[in-house]
């Protein structure tokens, strides 16, 4: 594959997953009132509580393995299937010793996460199965296959909407269960089909070689994603004891609208690691410094939209009694950005294979955040814990570009340009706050915003729409051109 093709291949599939991700998005958004509405508070609760418990156990039964498929698709290039059915091995063995021990152990097992006996063995299936499903994703990511991966996204979100439903209108007297069960049967059924797919492949063996590889990078990586589950989670946990459940609610209302730009970051992110993987081991430094810039570029530019239109969407999503939060989203989202500048850092950690880093770096992050929780929301309220998030995720920001620039010695972006994009973005964020009482004034600002937007990325929308109308012509034929048989 040329150089010019590859890096085609890598925006399209990074385009798909934006496109793919949003649309996934907008059907969990527009189904969560329809589940609010069939079920009461309590039972909704009841499967709230089953996501976060899944969200945070997957880490510990994957032990974060998928994180090493990139490199190790450079290090193993021909033996990729056998390497991630490795790992699906290792990770099942792993997902079943934590699982017998679940289920010797049920009644206290189910009284500590707060769920029904039921709901813990939906959970035990949950977490067995769903794993091979994220390492057959990503090795279809890593090898530039996004319909592959584009299909399962929509599998699991269309099949995991219509069954909760058939289930909760045909068993009504029990409907978290059915929505716990319409959640969690699609996983196992399309996990059997790629278990069936590995073992007719002969990809499932026990590799001492590889699981020494997997477990050396991905271990330090667990510690990374607890703490940022706990950088996300300190902040509702400190108002809850600080403030008042209503602020609570609040605050998560507007904190969901704030991170929607991570629909968008994490999606183009799909499409740049592997492609950034490909170029870094090959040496195209400086293909990646210019085209990194169009990506921070755009997730400025999506950030700003978020906090330019927040009063419409928070207004749309919670309602008058919500508007109080409304300032919470611009530091939300600049944190969400920061985020997103620093994973470009922590890119060159996951290549030189220095894991361990990116842990230190969370850590550090995670504490400063409930340090600063501690000390600004009994004093300014549950708005002081949108700008303590912020300022954590500064500090990661600057721990990474720190990692790489001076302990690993790596001066791969223009450093400058990464900064000062993140600055100048904040310096629009601010005065826009001021604007939220002043409609027309920020829809000016938007439109302002918009066009500069067609400006600055009018390269690559002038050449999709010289492709859509090349596709649209159709080929001469024959005797239209001339030629004879």
């Amino acid at each position: 594959m040329s150089e010019n093709k590859g890096t085609n291949v890598a925006l399209k599939a990074g385009a798909w997953y934006v496109i793919s991700s949003v649309m996934v998005k907008a059907v969990a958004t527009i189904t969560t009132p329809i589940f609010s509405r069939m079920m009461t508070t309590a039972e909704f609760g009841v499967t709230h509580t089953f996501t976060s418990w899944h969200t945070l156990l997957i880490t510990f039964c994957t032990l974060n393995l998928t994180f090493s498929i990139g490199r190790a698709k450079l290090d193993y290039p021909d033996k990729l299937d056998d390497y991630i059915g490795s790992m699906q091995l290792l990770s099942l063995i792993v997902t079943g010793c934590l699982s017998a021990v679940a289920l010797i152990f049920l009644g206290p097992v189910a009284s500590m996460l707060e769920l029904s006996k039921f709901a813990v063995v939906l959970l035990v299936l949950y977490l067995l199965f769903f794993p091979s499903i994220t390492f057959f994703q990503n090795g279809f990511r890593y090898r530039y296959h996004y319909k592959e991966n584009v299909a399962i996204a929509w599998f699991i979100s269309l099949s995991s909407v219509i069954l909760s439903l058939v289930l909760m209108l045909a068993f009504s007297n029990d409907k978290a269960h059915m929505r716990m069960l319409g959640v969690t049967a699609p996983i196992v059924v399309l996990s059997i089909c790629f278990w069936i797919v590995s073992i007719k492949r002969k990809n499932i063996k026990a590799n001492k070689e590889y699981w020494a590889y997997g477990l050396k990078l991905s271990l330090p990586l667990v510690l990374h994603t607890v703490s940022l589950n706990i950088l996300a989670q300190s902040d509702r946990i400190f108002i809850a004891k600080i403030c008042s459940d209503a602020d609570v609610g609040i605050y998560s209302l507007v904190y969901n609208y704030g991170i929607l730009i991570s629909v968008v970051t994490n999606a183009v992110a799909d499409g740049w690691l592997p492609w950034f993987h490909d170029k870094y081991f090959a040496k195209s430094f400086a293909e990646i410094r210019k085209n990194v810039k169009y990506v921070i570029v755009l997730g400025c530019y999506v950030g700003l939209a978020c906090i330019a239109f927040a009063p419409e969407a928070v207004m749309i999503l919670g309602g008058e009694k919500y508007m109080s939060g409304v300032y919470c989203v611009p530091p939300i989202v600049m944190g969400i950005l920061c985020q997103y500048v620093y994973t470009h850092y922590v890119n060159i950690e996951l290549h030189l294979k220095k894991t361990k880093y990116v842990s230190i770096g969370t850590v550090i992050a995670a504490a400063v955040n409930i340090i600063l929780n501690a000390i600004f929301i009994p004093q300014y309220g549950f708005v002081a814990a949108a700008y303590t998030t912020c300022f954590s995720y500064v500090c990661l920001l600057f721990i990474h570009f720190f990692i790489t620039r001076f302990v690993l010695k790596v001066k791969l972006y223009n450093d400058f340009f990464m900064f000062a994009a993140v600055l100048i973005t904040g310096s629009i964020a601010a005065p826009l706050i001021y604007t939220y009482q002043h409609n027309l004034l920020r829809y000016g600002i938007a439109a302002a915003g918009f066009i500069s937007m067609l400006i600055v990325f009018r390269r690559f929308i002038k050449a999709y729409i010289d492709k859509l109308r090349n596709k649209g012509k159709k080929p001469e034929n024959k005797a239209e051109s001339g030629v004879s048989e």
